[in-house]
């Protein structure tokens, strides 16, 4: 998974940087906001810290 999402990230998740739109950038802050939300609980952080 995590060398999937990189490859995707290394393609600019699949936008061209010239042609990003608005709904891209929301896309990609819900998408961040899950993926920090998985490393505070598997790395027992934010609200997930002891």
């Amino acid at each position: 998974m995590v060398r999937r999402l990189q490859a995707l990230s290394d393609e600019h998740f699949n936008t061209h940087p010239a042609s990003v739109s608005w709904c891209d950038v929301d896309t990609l802050q819900s998408t961040a906001a899950r993926l920090r939300e998985v490393c505070d609980s598997v790395f027992r952080e934010g609200d997930y810290a002891d």
